[in-house]
């Protein structure tokens, strides 16, 4: 690591107008023989070992006042002030080195001074008078001393060091002290990270920066907030910038985010993967930190932390162990915000969701006194919140429900089970029924939820009423199906179907279905069909009765069609119903005695076969 003393600023300005006292300072602040004396005083004035590097002072020279002003303003413009100026009191025809000093000091407040004169052209009361109480002068009397010119320089120039490392500290500490106090003090994420922002610039001498955030949606970093010293001259960098959406490894923040660590950028104008780098060159920007930042313990969540600047900065120990502690306080509080926003949400979400019940919700203690309170859309007036926070349920329900209440709360926090009950009571409209469930919520506490049921137990009592209505009508149906298709059975082997009335295609397959599955049950070996009392059929319910009759027949069984009218005849005829291999007769008499007759028949090789068994 290179020495700091070889960074510090020995710059010394010298204004005179006597040339050969410029050719005396060079030779006093550069000689190597009065450098090595020198050398040994400041080792053993500073208690440092010998054998060090010699100090090496950087000298300019002037000859009148306003050339020496304007080289001082040009050293701050370029970021290279003075440290310490040698000023000559008599500098003829222009400003005597009281009128430039006051000049100097008026651009440049904290340079060193050392007045040089030969003659008393001001007292000390006259100078402390002009410029007041200051430790930032010395008189330096005519001839000098080289000895005591290089102590001068090395004194004063180390006194400039100091005071400057000592205020570049109190910036860092202001900074760290300003951020805290932000940070703590703030109440939204967007809030802190704009006054975050504007500190860091103010107090560390940046010229813009910009926050980027890890974006969980499209996976990159997004910047939402930027910070500009000159808005104006950076209207074109913060277009670029806020809104923008990078990758993970994309432009300087992803380069840094990438790598992990804090990455310096001394050269804007080297950067060329970064769209953003033109405009920053356009605002006068030439140099970038990116400051990347763990949101969480485990990273998942990243931010990185952008700050530029006009003139190029070496990378800063001092300054990037602030930045560093400045980034820890940044990441706990983007992390902190964040949950802080997502428990808002989930508690909007789940007030929204219990405001969306329409049950009258209360908190009680163990001791039965209500807590908390959310009424139903459809309140009584008796669930007013007013008549029930912080009073006993024994004020408000009645006495008997009161009494309920309290003794489930005591058994809720006890087993940690749901109880349940219901109650009735009597309104200006009626009677209305509750249901109340009751759940311990911890040892102490208990949810005791009101539910209007009156509604419900309508719907279920005339929801019941219609299904025993819809049995009842049910069960006439099937009675009137019955009565519409009765089978008879007039022996063992023979059953009867006298119909009765019109028939229709559904009563003509009813009569398939109660034929096919009688038969089959019974056995029959006749079945006899006897539509005397149909006074008309038309061609659908004719295929039916003949469809009826070939299942009949595939049981194995015999199908005797009795009481055709002439009209109905007449209508099979006329629809060219093929009737081939069903008996018919005109009256039922006649189908009976031949039912009988055929099943007598069809019999006795049954029972001759049975004896033969035998």
């Amino acid at each position: 690591m290179r020495d700091p003393r070889c960074q510090q600023n020995r710059r010394i300005l010298l204004i005179d107008d006597n040339e050969a006292i410029h050719e005396d300072f060079r030779r006093i602040l550069r000689s190597d023989a009065e450098a090595s004396t020198f050398d040994r005083l400041e080792s053993a004035l500073f208690r440092e070992p010998p054998g060090r590097r010699p100090v090496r002072f950087e000298l300019t020279t002037a000859t009148q006042g306003a050339e020496g002003l304007e080289k001082v303003r040009e050293a701050r413009q370029r970021g290279a002030p003075y440290a310490l100026a040698f000023v000559d009191v008599r500098m003829p025809p222009g400003w005597d080195g009281i009128e430039t000093l006051s000049r100097i000091w008026q651009e440049d407040g904290a340079i060193q001074a050392v007045i040089c004169s030969a003659y008393s052209d001001y007292s000390w009361e006259e100078i402390a008078t002009r410029f007041g109480n200051t430790d930032n002068l010395l008189i330096l009397a005519k001839p000098f001393d080289p000895n005591e010119v290089r102590q001068m320089a090395y004194a004063l120039t180390e006194k400039w060091n100091q005071r400057r490392a000592l205020s570049e500290a109190n910036h860092k500490v202001s900074a760290q002290y300003t951020v805290t106090r932000i940070l703590v003090e703030s109440t939204t994420l967007s809030e802190g990270i704009l006054a975050l922002l504007g500190a860091l610039g103010e107090t560390l001498g940046f010229r813009f920066a910009a926050l980027w955030l890890g974006d969980g949606e499209s996976g990159g970093l997004r910047c939402e907030h930027t910070w500009s010293a000159a808005p104006d001259d950076a209207a074109a960098l913060e277009a670029a910038t806020r809104g923008a959406q990078l990758a993970l490894d994309a432009g300087l923040p992803g380069r840094a985010l990438a790598q992990g660590e804090p990455t310096w950028f001394c050269d804007l104008d080297a950067v060329e993967d970064d769209p953003r780098a033109r405009a920053a060159r356009g605002a006068g920007l030439r140099f970038a930190v990116e400051l990347p930042i763990a949101v969480r313990a485990d990273a998942q969540v990243a931010a990185v932390l952008e700050l530029m600047d006009a003139e190029p900065r070496e990378p800063d120990p001092g300054l990037l162990d602030v930045l560093l502690a400045i980034a820890a306080k940044a990441g706990h509080f983007i992390g902190s915000k964040r949950v802080e926003a997502a428990l808002r949400r989930s508690e909007a979400n789940n007030r929204a969701l219990l405001y969306a019940i329409p049950d009258t919700i209360l908190r009680l203690g163990s001791d039965g006194i209500c807590l908390d309170f959310k009424a139903s859309r459809e309140s009584r007036p008796s669930l007013r919140a007013e008549d029930f926070l912080h009073r006993h349920v024994a004020d408000v329900f009645p006495a008997g429900v009161a009494e309920q209440i309290t003794g489930l709360v005591g058994r809720a926090l006890a087993d940690e089970a749901t109880h349940v009950f219901e109650y009735q009571e009597q309104v200006r409209e009626g009677t209305r029924d509750y249901e109340v469930r009751i759940a311990g919520s911890d040892r102490a506490e208990a949810v005791v939820i009101v539910r209007d049921v009156t509604e419900r137990k309508r719907a279920a009592a005339e929801t019941e009423a219609r299904r025993a209505r819809e049995e009842a009508l049910r069960a006439q149906n099937e009675m009137l199906a019955a009565l519409s298709t009765p089978l008879i059975p007039i022996s063992d082997d023979i059953v009867v179907m006298p119909l009765v009335g019109a028939l229709d295609a559904q009563r003509a397959r009813r009569v398939q279905e109660t034929l096919v599955r009688g038969v089959a049950s019974r056995r029959a070996r006749v079945a006899i069909l006897d539509i005397t009392g149909v006074p008309q059929i038309d061609g659908q319910c004719a295929d039916e009765l003949l469809s009826a009759a070939t299942a009949v027949r595939l049981l194995g069984s015999e199908v005797i069609i009795t009481g055709l009218s002439p009209d109905v005849a007449t209508t099979l005829v006329e629809l060219g119903v093929d009737l081939s291999g069903i008996v018919t007769h005109n009256t039922l008499q006649n189908g009976i005695a031949e039912a009988m007759t055929s099943a007598g028949a069809r019999g006795r090789p049954r029972r001759r076969r049975a004896r033969r068994r035998g």
